[in-house]
């Protein structure tokens, strides 16, 4: 008799019950499980739009080699002199045949200059190349915080619908008792379903967020797993130091030497290339001198304006890739200063709410509710407090996503690293 005895019912109970904890258990596997934030990471470093950059960078200095060069010596093999009516090499004592080689000798450092040139823009590439990896670091980063807001909007959401959901049945005990209107009645039940659309468009909203995560790793229907993701990082405090690593700085820094050393060969280019050639002329010998050899020497005249106008472009170039870096420096400076300024802004408005005004709103909406409950309080009045207090908790996550967006866009722009 001391046995337990279940019936069919509670039976049945037992196994939903288990059921569902399996179901949250499963839940909870899957939406942990995901690929790493370091593996993430690890993607956006090979991704095809650096290796791309990256690519043309190592062509660049190809290229470099190529017009650096003095180019191939020329071989040359000649019949002179061969009688048009019998073309034999004993009737006259000029007939042979010469075999010859050419090369072109630059007077000054002109084509090592071009090289250096070359390596430079190559150079230039490859920060481009790092640069371009930031950016879609901040991409990421960028995508990670919009996804963080939306899941705070969501429980934001889900909590309201969960106190509307309470109010609807003292609503509907007060509609019973003739303590309230059916148009009250229907009021709320409108914003519930209101609150329902929205929380179903923000969870589509969230789904749309990893879609673009999974576009820009080019990984699967998969998701990142968000206890791996390192939200420290947006928090670490780093002085602004002009030592920080900025390539883009670099890539125009590179880009002015390269303009430098393309003008250096231009002026060198003013003096001209040798090309010296050596001969040699197999002969039948018939006036008993030997065989022939010859040497020349060949070199243009710098008299068209091909020259001095390719001075002029260098100079000019070099020129506007300087002011192109000043300008940066400007810019750059300027950025940092309105960063922080918006920083400032954001913070002071989020110590306020929460400090203040968010409390000031939930005991509106506590106050307004138990008003309600005993018939004081109207439905517009409560649905006015509801209405406030979301709007305030909406607007402190969009502000704290804002916040974290100009955090990373200053790490990006000094420098500092963004990733561990």
């Amino acid at each position: 008799m001391g046995e337990k005895i279940f019936t069919k019912n509670k039976f049945n109970q037992l196994i939903m019950k288990s059921t569902c904890s399996f179901i949250s258990f499963w839940i909870f596997i899957n939406s942990s499980y995901g690929y790493t934030f370091k593996e993430a990471i690890n993607s956006l470093q090979t991704h095809d739009l650096v290796e791309s950059i990256n690519k043309k960078a190592e062509a660049l200095k190809e290229e470099g080699h190529n017009k650096g060069s003095w180019g191939d010596p020329m071989i040359k093999i000649a019949a002179k002199n061969f009688p048009i009516d019998s073309l034999e090499d004993d009737q006259t004592p000029m007939t042979g045949i010469e075999f010859g080689i050419s090369q072109k000798i630059s007077l000054t450092a002109k084509f090592g200059n071009i090289e250096n040139a070359f390596t430079q823009l190559s150079k230039a590439k490859k920060f481009i190349a790092e640069d371009t990896k930031r950016q879609l670091m901040k991409s990421f980063w960028t995508i990670l915080i919009n996804n963080r807001k939306l899941d705070e909007e969501i429980k934001i959401i889900n909590e309201n619908l969960s106190w509307i959901s309470k109010i609807l049945k003292i609503s509907k005990k007060l509609y019973a008792n003739g303590k309230t209107s059916q148009q009250a009645l229907l009021d709320i039940q409108i914003r519930k379903s209101e609150l329902e659309v929205l929380a179903s468009n923000k969870k589509y909203e969230s789904k749309e967020q990893i879609d673009r995560l999974n576009y820009l790793l080019g990984f699967n229907k998969t998701s990142i797993n968000k206890t791996t993701i390192p939200w420290q990082i947006i928090e670490k405090k780093k002085i602004y130091s002009a030592k920080m690593k900025d390539h883009r700085e670099m890539n125009l820094l590179s880009m002015v030497q390269a303009k430098e050393n393309m003008l250096s060969a231009a002026k060198l280019a003013l003096v001209p290339d040798l090309t010296f050639s050596l001969g040699y002329t197999k002969r039948s010998n018939i006036d008993k001198k030997g065989d022939f050899v010859s040497a020349m020497v060949t070199f243009p005249l710098p008299f068209s304006g091909a020259k001095y106008a390719s001075r002029w472009q260098a100079t000019f170039e070099k020129a506007s890739a300087l002011k192109t870096l000043n300008n940066y420096k400007r810019f750059k400076a300027s950025e940092v200063s309105r960063i922080n300024n918006e920083l400032k802004k954001i913070g002071y408005e989020l110590k306020i709410l929460n400090e203040k005004t968010i409390k000031f709103a939930e005991d509106s909406r506590t106050v307004t509710s138990k008003s309600y409950g005993f018939g004081n309080s109207t439905y517009i009045e409560l649905l006015q407090s509801e209405l406030k207090l979301q709007s305030l908790l909406l607007k402190r996550s969009l502000l704290k996503a804002k916040f974290a967006t100009q955090k990373i866009a200053y790490k990006y722009l000094t420098g500092e690293k963004l990733h561990e």
